[in-house]
């Protein structure tokens, strides 16, 4: 089982809500055409920057039916199958499945530390009940238990484990992922979940990226693949640079507030700023937009 290059710029979308915090499934219908009609290659929704913790089973479904309903197989989807346990998860699997889902991303349970023998034998029992379902593992060690290198190794031998979105941000890291991946299942996809080190994740042999600013700029995005793909690294880099003071802009505020503006700031309805501090964040972005892109 093998991700193809239409999995590589994936989309991660925000969440938008009413006042009562429920979903807005127009807008996310809205979203969801939009990033049909732009550069991504797929649609991860209902993951960590789309708020999934705040959602039941049935709400993250809800959200699931409406991306691939609008979407009409036009893009790739990745349902984001994260939480608390292993049933829980495969309760979310056999669900997207049939609404033509293509992929999930799973994260290790969070809340309670896990030891990396729980981590691994947590991806195997999912594994092994999504049959030949394609599992994307999540190193996502801000919010539950990391996945270790040496884990990681030990489940590159399950088939239908067939990539990993590392969002440390530590390049070191990746590196060497993305080495032992070259010489033991060269067809394993490697994403970095971070924009800010797309251009050095591309260097270090990552396939891809999941990340907020593929739905939300997808143009710019794309144009660092683009740029890296015909070797004109200095583009890449600049263009990569380009993007980073919107990020810091994003990133001044608690995750994931600030990619909720950044959203709104193209149109989408999905947070209004509670605080000074996020109004002054919502119009420097607009600022930045206006400016340059």
């Amino acid at each position: 089982m093998k991700l193809t290059k239409d999995f590589r710029m994936v989309a991660v979308t925000v969440t938008p809500f009413d006042s009562n915090e429920n979903a807005i499934i127009d807008e996310i219908k809205k979203q969801t055409e939009e990033i049909c009609n732009s550069e991504a290659d797929a649609i991860l929704p209902v993951a960590s920057t789309g708020d999934y913790v705040k959602m039941d089973l049935d709400e993250r479904l809800a959200v699931f039916s409406a991306v691939a309903e609008i979407n009409r197989g036009r893009k790739k989807l990745i349902a984001s199958a994260c939480d608390t346990s292993a049933t829980r998860v495969l309760k979310t699997i056999s669900a997207v499945k049939k609404m033509g889902y293509d992929a999930c991303l799973v994260c290790p349970p969070y809340y309670y530390p896990l030891s990396q023998d729980a981590v691994y034998d947590f991806f195997r029992t999912v594994c092994d009940g999504a049959g030949d379902f394609a599992v994307i593992g999540y190193h996502v060690p801000f919010f539950t238990t990391g996945i270790d290198i040496s884990t990681f190794e030990k489940l590159l031998d399950i088939p239908n484990f067939v990539g990993m979105k590392d969002s440390s941000a530590v390049m070191k890291r990746i590196a060497h992922i993305c080495e032992i991946v070259s010489q033991r299942r060269p067809d394993f996809a490697v994403y970095t979940g971070t924009d800010d080190c797309l251009f050095p994740a591309l260097c270090a042999g990552c396939f891809g990226s999941m990340t907020a600013l593929a739905a939300t700029m997808p143009t710019q995005i794309r144009a660092i693949y683009n740029a890296f793909d015909n070797r004109d690294i200095d583009t890449a880099m600049k263009i990569n640079q380009s993007i980073l003071p919107i990020i810091r802009q994003c990133d001044s505020l608690t995750f994931p507030i600030g990619y909720k503006l950044l959203a709104k700031a193209k149109g989408l309805e999905t947070y209004e700023g509670k605080t000074p501090a996020e109004e002054a964040v919502f119009e420097n972005i607009k600022a930045m937009l206006k400016e340059g892109f």
